[in-house]
């Protein structure tokens, strides 16, 4: 009998133990243990002149959370420094209604070693649900504080960009839950097109549309995910998408982990800045 209440003993304390460790990891250590992924994704009909065409992807800052200015500018410094051909930023800037300013300032001068393409997310209007709304003009100040760094902001809207004589179009949505997601307003390019977009959701249609490529944020990966079952919590109706690269029709869609948070506790779903790398087929 005492052998067994020892074993028990030893059991809880080991448990006891093992969670302290979790604990310790998921709010002190993942939340801020950036990676960065390099995804190579071939495109149909994509022009020679734009096969290696790098693009990074940042989401999520989530700048009014309590994230870290100096962790987040680490973030936009190793993209400075990689030296990307274009940036796609997408979406969730702020948190519920946070400083414009502030995350402006965290981005400067990433327009300065390419083209910097924005798209906002729910936050940025301080949409929290898909039906509760606020701050109708909070998106405008945050737009207007983005444009102030030289990034540039697509609602239902294109940009070209030109390499080697040949275009790739790019096409930027509002945001789904905002209520000003407007694919029908959009002209899709006769060649590839890559969609910038804040939330997944928005894929089937965009694919419908003719984007060959749609880069989304929004999610975090659900921010905890358990082995061999996934995050038991997404902000999304297709939980299918979730976090990485994926078929969705004959487009590609790759959902980004984010930086930020929404509360700190990251667990098996590291924060994460995106390479894609463009290949022609």
């Amino acid at each position: 009998m005492k052998a067994t209440r020892r074993r028990f003993l030893r059991w809880c304390g080991a448990g006891t133990a093992a969670g302290a460790l979790t604990g310790i990891y998921a709010f002190g250590i993942e939340p801020l243990w950036l990676r960065e992924v390099v995804v190579e994704v071939p495109i149909e009909g994509l022009d020679p002149a734009f096969s290696g065409f790098t693009i990074a992807q940042l989401s999520d800052l989530h700048v009014g959370a309590g994230v870290p200015a100096d962790y987040l500018r680490d973030a936009v410094q190793r993209i400075i420094t990689r030296k990307p051909d274009l940036i796609a930023l997408t979406g969730d800037f702020i948190h519920r209604g946070g400083a414009p300013g502030a995350a402006a300032r965290v981005l400067e001068g990433l327009a300065d070693v390419a083209p910097a393409l924005a798209v906002l997310g729910n936050h940025d209007g301080e949409v929290r649900t898909p039906s509760a709304h606020f701050h109708s003009g909070l998106a405008g100040r945050v737009a207007g504080a983005l444009r102030s760094v030289g990034v540039t902001v697509l609602e239902n809207e294109t940009r070209t960009v030109t390499r080697g004589g040949a275009t790739l179009t790019f096409a930027g949505f509002g945001d789904l839950w905002s209520g000003r997601f407007w694919p029908d307003r959009v002209s899709m390019a006769a060649g590839p097109t890559v969609a910038l977009t804040h939330n997944p959701d928005t894929a089937p249609d965009l694919a419908r549309a003719g984007a060959s490529l749609i880069l989304a944020g929004h999610t975090h990966g659900g921010q905890v995910a358990i082995p061999f079952m996934g995050p038991p919590l997404l902000p999304v109706r297709l939980r299918q998408y979730s976090a990485g690269l994926y078929r969705v029709g004959a487009s590609r869609l790759y959902v980004n982990r984010g930086v930020g948070w929404l509360r700190r506790v990251r667990l098996f779903v590291r924060p994460e800045i995106t390479y894609v790398v463009l290949q022609s087929t």
